[in-house]
């Protein structure tokens, strides 16, 4: 397993991190007319329109009014699914956009299939405080992330990626819409290193941070 940085715990707001097919009838062959008598004259039965499907529900970003809602969960890109040091990168980069996608709907479960609870920083600076808002009916808006992979290496069944990110304001929300804080976005990048295992596909094991000035 690789070594590890010194993590730095980050406590903001109550725990929270980055504060940031349709059937068809085939229809029967018409019957000969009669020798004796003029064919028929045949209006062809009027059809109905066929009824459209369900738009896709327009995406609603979070906002004072509540969390993020019909928001599109992000889709791992296949590079994302390989044991190579591109893999590890492009599944950082998809790991952190799920991050987004749980802080800003207060839906943890696509973080939680790639995110093992041993994750310290994971459990209890990302997914817990979610999932307290939720139970709460609390939310947050803001927070966008914009990442940049540093570092990424694979060896056999382990990986790490180091990052630097850099994060919107968050405004936090009670369940009455009031304005429980407001977080300024990062003034510097952030800069860690995310642990990985391949399990049947990439899981995050750890997560760290560097202090400003400290070496790895």
């Amino acid at each position: 397993m690789f070594g590890k940085t010194k993590s730095v715990i980050i406590a903001l707001c109550a725990g929270a991190f980055l504060m940031g097919a349709a059937g068809c009838t085939a229809s029967a062959d018409p019957a000969e007319p009669s020798s004796s008598l003029p064919p028929a004259s045949i209006n062809a039965p009027s059809l109905s329109p066929t009824p459209s499907a369900n738009p896709t529900p327009k995406p609603v970003p979070a906002s004072s009014t509540g969390p993020a809602q019909n928001w599109p969960v992000p889709k791992m890109p296949e590079a994302a699914k390989e044991r190579t040091e591109a893999g590890v990168a492009a599944f950082t980069e998809y790991w952190f956009e799920l991050v987004s996608y749980s802080d800003a709907t207060n839906d943890t479960k696509p973080l939680k299939s790639v995110t093992q609870r041993s994750c310290f920083l994971c459990a209890e600076q990302i997914v817990d405080p979610v999932d307290q808002n939720k139970a709460v009916g609390a939310w947050r808006a803001g927070g966008a992330i914009d990442v940049s992979i540093t570092l990424s290496k694979a060896i056999g069944d382990d990986g790490v990626a180091g990052f630097a990110l850099q994060r919107e304001e968050i405004v936090a929300y009670i369940s009455s819409g009031k304005v429980q804080g407001t977080f300024p976005k990062t003034s510097e990048p952030m800069v860690g290193t995310l642990y990985l295992v391949f399990k049947k596909g990439w899981q995050v094991v750890d997560l760290e941070f560097i202090e400003p000035g400290e070496k790895s």
